[in-house]
């Protein structure tokens, strides 16, 4: 199991330095792309989210709220998200989590400063990754969401807390769950390591599903004491609805 863990650790540092020092290709067609995961061509055909709830990220015709935010508002104040989960920005986020492409790092966290810059809303005092439970962050050997949440403090100028929201419970993986299997399955899941001094932040994870693991993660943050949460995700999906 430490072989095993160790290796995880020095496969993530590698490739952390190779998309740092080389010029890649572009993930999705091959051309060169200087040192950006994505050629200019293809961020240009990603799904992008254009109109959408400002609560849930829900893909609409035109910015609001949409009809499940105004009935049951989720916990948090406000959803940001790049793309809608569709191919081939899917294949992308599942290359970045679980296969140490990491050159997806940097390009993420300019995409999202670059649309958050775009907005008059005021930016968070911090920024805080969903967490992996223990167990799984040895296996994998990183934290995509924290590894975004890194860059994108960077830019943004914003203090980031990769420790105080702790994910307690080691969940089962949810991907082919449905939305009510998720619900249970994140219930309790997190907790804080100590009281957190700030009113506003913003929550970071990768993709957007049904929002219940940001929402268990939001009423964590707001019962101690954090009043406005905001969720930034790179994708938002929309087959739960």
């Amino acid at each position: 199991m430490m072989a095993r863990n160790f290796s995880a650790v020095v496969t993530h540092r590698l490739a952390e330095l190779y998309s740092k020092l080389l010029p890649i290709p572009c993930f999705l067609c091959g051309e060169f792309s200087q040192q950006e995961a994505l050629c200019k061509a293809c961020i240009e055909d990603l799904p992008w989210l254009e109109q959408c709830c400002q609560r849930c990220a829900l893909p609409l015709n035109e910015n609001g709220i949409c009809g499940q935010c105004l009935i049951q508002p989720p916990p948090q104040h406000a959803s940001l998200a790049l793309f809608r989960y569709e191919t081939p920005i899917n294949h992308c986020i599942a290359a970045f989590k679980f296969h140490q492409q990491l050159v997806f790092t940097q390009l993420f966290a300019r995409l999202m400063a670059e649309k958050l810059q775009q907005q008059d809303n005021a930016l968070p005092e911090v920024l805080i990754p969903v967490p992996l439970h223990p167990s799984r962050l040895r296996r994998r050997g990183y934290n995509q969401s924290a590894q975004l949440a890194d860059i994108l403090a960077r830019q943004l100028n914003l203090k980031v807390d990769k420790t105080s929201l702790i994910r307690q419970r080691n969940t089962v993986p949810q991907i082919g769950m449905s939305g009510k299997e998720r619900k249970r399955n994140v219930k309790r899941a997190f907790t804080l390591c100590k009281k957190l001094p700030y009113k506003q932040v913003a929550l970071i994870d990768d993709v957007y599903t049904t929002g219940h693991t940001v929402a268990e993660a939001c009423r964590c943050l707001q019962q101690n004491g954090v009043e406005t949460v905001e969720v930034w995700t790179i994708a938002r999906a929309i087959r739960h609805y």
